[in-house]
């Protein structure tokens, strides 16, 4: 699977997400339209993996919208999150939730796909508003997780303590 294939599944939750949010469709119901007219023109964005990937995403950004929303909160104050265009947001949650959830992706490739939709669906400030946000909020969960995660000590640490 492809990176291209997953952005252009990411296109498909950013609009699902986007419609849910700005009529009473649900999320689901709305990606799973998106898929079926997608489905003869890019039949490998509706493979297993993309649209698992697609619906994953959709769900855990469901699922998890008030932690996500805590992050964009937490990373740019002066804008509160319901003030945000809802595409904004959207762009913002789907990256937030896969740092979060998806230790395989690269911050950089997370970071670099959500300025890529906020270039395409966002207005002319987006790119940069949802970078610096992502970047702090990156910055945010890295430390969290340094955290968290135990001391080990370093090979010149274990020589000293065996001495």
């Amino acid at each position: 699977m492809t990176d291209s294939v997953l952005r252009r599944a990411r296109h498909l939750v950013i609009e699902a997400l986007y419609e849910s949010e700005t009529s009473d469709h649900d999320a689901e119901d709305a990606l799973t339209r998106r898929l079926g007219d997608v489905a003869e023109e890019d039949p490998e964005v509706v493979g297993a993996g993309p649209s698992g990937f697609a619906r994953g995403a959709l769900r855990g950004v469901s699922r998890q919208r008030d932690e996500l929303d805590s992050y964009i909160g937490a990373a740019a104050p002066k804008y509160p999150v319901e003030s945000l265009a809802v595409v904004d947001r959207n762009i913002l949650r789907l990256a937030i939730w896969e740092l979060l959830s998806d230790n395989s992706a690269p911050v950089a490739a997370v970071v670099n796909e959500a300025v890529e939709l906020a270039h395409r669906y966002g207005g002319e400030r987006s790119p940069g508003f949802v970078n610096g946000v992502l970047r702090t909020v990156s910055s945010n969960i890295l430390a969290a997780r340094t955290a968290r995660s135990p001391q080990r000590a370093g090979p010149s640490q274990e020589r000293s303590q065996e001495n």
